[in-house]
């Protein structure tokens, strides 16, 4: 039977730190030098790399690097010590989409797996053997794939398969995409994606400059690309019997709060199924965590065949969210917990401990102290202690419902 791993974005070291914590076997990050096809989150230098790698194998946690972009020449001359650089640190896999970035991996690293990224866009059982017969050790599979065809996939291939499960889907599914190139020269192939598919639209007649016409009218204007988000929770139990080898979470430019509640359920889950999986059904409570975090309303993706019309949203206005990090564990003493605000917080407020053990508990903020003062209103980044009615491991996150004036992180 197999156990997938569960793989979350580590788009900065908070986030790595955050998603070992909560129950993450794998991360997958970027470098600063780019590279990958998120060269504008924070992402990692080679010393920063190397600390995370330390972290993350402490955790017994895999540390996955993307070299997933699609490189032009000029861009390869630097990409050799990258490559030897990030296999003496000790990464365990390289994820790649290029054939040519995938030669010089294998050419300088040859003990170093490389998985195949979707942005290679995978679709068929011969491409699989293909990159089998090449040496990879993993295929990330394309997104619009139905579970029949990734059962098919997984009954006529040898090596290991990962498919997506949560997050933003491209409106060109596997990526390819030259929306931003064409509109401001970013481009997305090379990790500059400028997301122009959420921006708003309308149509204009090329005789009639200035006069906009909606193709579906919000204020003016049509949200023509958008996606719903990718959440394969409600169908968990046919994604386990797939026997796929990775179960991988999108959003290396998501938030905290977003990496510890979607790795926490989504290894709830996985280890439920994993337990009794004749038994295994989908807890509502995992569905309703999802719908806390940031997120343009779910659909599962192409994974019962091709999506119904209404998974492209033509009235998106903006994320949804119903619940924003309040506070972040630095340290307990006794019953007194010391924690870093990352939102204003007033005393009486509902606030909602989040256990890496997947338990939540609400309590009150109440005789808060800042700098050994009582403190009614504590503002974000202010340090702050207070008795707690648990004991929560350093690290550890405290959501609050989302309130005008909060801000993401």
């Amino acid at each position: 039977m197999e156990i997938p791993e569960i793989l979350a974005p580590a788009g900065s070291m908070e986030a790595l730190e955050i998603a070992c914590l909560y129950g993450a076997d794998a991360v997958y990050l970027g470098l600063k030098e780019g590279y990958s096809l998120r060269s504008d989150a924070k992402n990692f230098d080679m010393d920063e790399l190397e600390r995370a790698v330390t972290l993350a194998h402490s955790y017994g946690v895999k540390v996955y690097l993307t070299l997933n972009a699609y490189l032009h020449d000029d861009q390869l001359a630097a990409l050799p010590d990258v490559i030897i650089s990030a296999g003496d640190i000790g990464v365990d896999a390289f994820i790649i989409s290029d054939i040519g970035v995938f030669s010089i991996a294998k050419e300088l690293r040859p003990e170093i797996p490389v998985h195949i990224s979707t942005q290679a866009n995978t679709t068929n059982t011969r491409a699989i053997n293909a990159w089998a017969s090449l040496g990879v050790k993993r295929v990330i599979l394309a997104r619009e794939l139905s579970s029949k065809e990734i059962a098919n996939m997984r009954k006529n291939t040898d090596i290991e398969l990962e498919i997506f499960v949560h997050g933003s889907i491209c409106i060109s599914i596997s990526g390819r995409c030259l929306v931003s190139n064409y509109l401001c020269g970013r481009d997305a192939n090379r990790g500059m994606c400028a997301q122009s598919c959420r921006w708003e639209y309308a149509l204009v007649e090329r005789k009639r400059k200035g006069e906009y016409m909606p193709v579906f009218e919000e204020d003016g204007f049509t949200f023509l690309y958008n996606s719903k988000d990718l959440c394969l929770m409600p169908v968990m139990d046919r994604v386990m019997e797939l026997g796929l080898d990775g179960l991988k979470i999108e959003g290396r430019k998501k938030t905290i709060l977003y990496v510890a509640t979607t790795v926490s359920t989504y290894r709830k889950a996985r280890d439920a199924w994993a337990k009794d999986s004749e038994n295994f059904k989908v807890d509502p409570e995992w569905i309703e965590e999802l719908k806390k975090i940031t997120n343009r309303g779910y659909f599962l993706g192409f994974f019962e065949g091709q999506p119904s019309k209404d998974s492209i949203d033509c009235w998106f206005k903006d994320y949804t969210q119903t619940h924003h990090l309040a506070a972040k564990v630095l340290a307990t003493q006794g019953d007194v917990t010391t924690f870093e605000a990352r939102n204003p917080l007033i005393e009486g407020m509902e606030l909602e401990w989040m256990s890496s053990c997947f338990k939540r508990r609400k309590f009150i903020l109440n005789s808060a102290n800042v700098d050994g003062f009582p403190s009614t209103y504590i503002k974000p980044n202010q340090i702050f202690t207070m008795k707690t009615p648990f004991r929560p491991k350093t690290g550890e996150l405290i959501r609050k419902p989302f309130s005008q004036g909060d801000k993401v992180s």
